[in-house]
């Protein structure tokens, strides 16, 4: 495979499927491919006179200065990101071990009305300027939730050009070396397959780390299905789970909802 064909693989794959995992959309993961080639989807409005594309790159400039480098050694910094991906996942220890981090307790989060106010419009915000806006400069100030949001939003369709592709790879690599759970979802899954020895079914080992390093969205999934188990610890560590979810953030409190522990049989 060559390094431009590689590179859209890549982008495809961490763009696309983490943008899935991140709204619990793995249906739609499964038809995006040939939608995303044919070009077709949601953008934002042009109303202003400015490309999405050209408006993301100003709003990204806090990444740094977009180096001139050769499509292949692009190529070899995705590598080596998806590396550290699977490594990661890998290692993913005892989901007994979970310990429950509200947004502020993992890192920075100014701004995070605006988080909030983007994933409760989900899908719509997407074409709003406004709600978009605000979540470019929550990240552009810290806001670690509102950069998954940012790369997801810029990397569901692969790269139009080398620009594009340099700054998903900077944010890839920012996600990966603060340990954010969420780019290793369906990367990791994607790269590895396999599911965890004696997790349930339905749980990859990829899906457990997610869970274990603050991605919402895949303690709400893990969580259910651990609550599930035969185990009474496990099924606490799945409830515990789904309670942290929910409680993140209040758009996530309604899109899981409240979860009773279940009934005793």
């Amino acid at each position: 495979m060559n390094g431009k064909v590689a590179l859209g693989v890549l982008l495809l794959m961490a763009g696309g499927l983490i943008y899935a995992a991140s709204h619990h959309q793995q249906e739609a993961a499964q038809s995006s491919v040939p939608q995303e080639f044919r070009g077709e989807g949601t953008r934002l409005s042009h109303a202003d006179g400015v490309s999405p594309h050209r408006r993301a790159h100003q709003q990204l400039a806090w990444l740094g200065p977009i180096e001139s480098i050769h499509k292949d050694e692009l190529t070899r910094r995705m590598h080596r990101v998806m590396d550290q991906v699977r490594q990661d996942v890998a290692a993913v220890q005892d989901p007994v071990g979970f310990e429950c981090k509200e947004p502020a307790e993992v890192g920075p989060v100014p701004l995070l009305d605006a988080v909030d106010a983007w994933l409760d419009g989900f899908p719509d915000s997407r074409r709003d300027r406004t709600l978009t806006r605000n979540l470019y400069r929550a990240a552009e100030q810290g806001n670690w939730l509102a950069r998954v949001q940012v790369y997801a939003l810029l990397a569901e369709r692969p790269a139009r050009d080398s620009s594009t592709a340099y700054r998903t790879m900077q944010l890839m690599e920012w996600l990966q070396q603060h340990g954010i759970g969420a780019l290793h979802g369906l990367v990791g899954e994607a790269l590895t397959g396999r599911p965890r020895a004696g997790a349930a079914r339905a749980i990859t080992q990829s899906d457990l780390f997610a869970a274990l390093h603050h991605s919402y969205p895949a303690q709400n999934k893990v969580g259910h299905e651990l609550r599930r188990s035969g185990d009474p610890h496990l099924a606490a560590v799945g409830q515990k789970m789904m309670d942290c979810a929910a409680h993140a953030l209040p758009a996530y409190a309604r899109m899981f909802g409240a979860h009773d522990a279940p009934t005793a049989h």
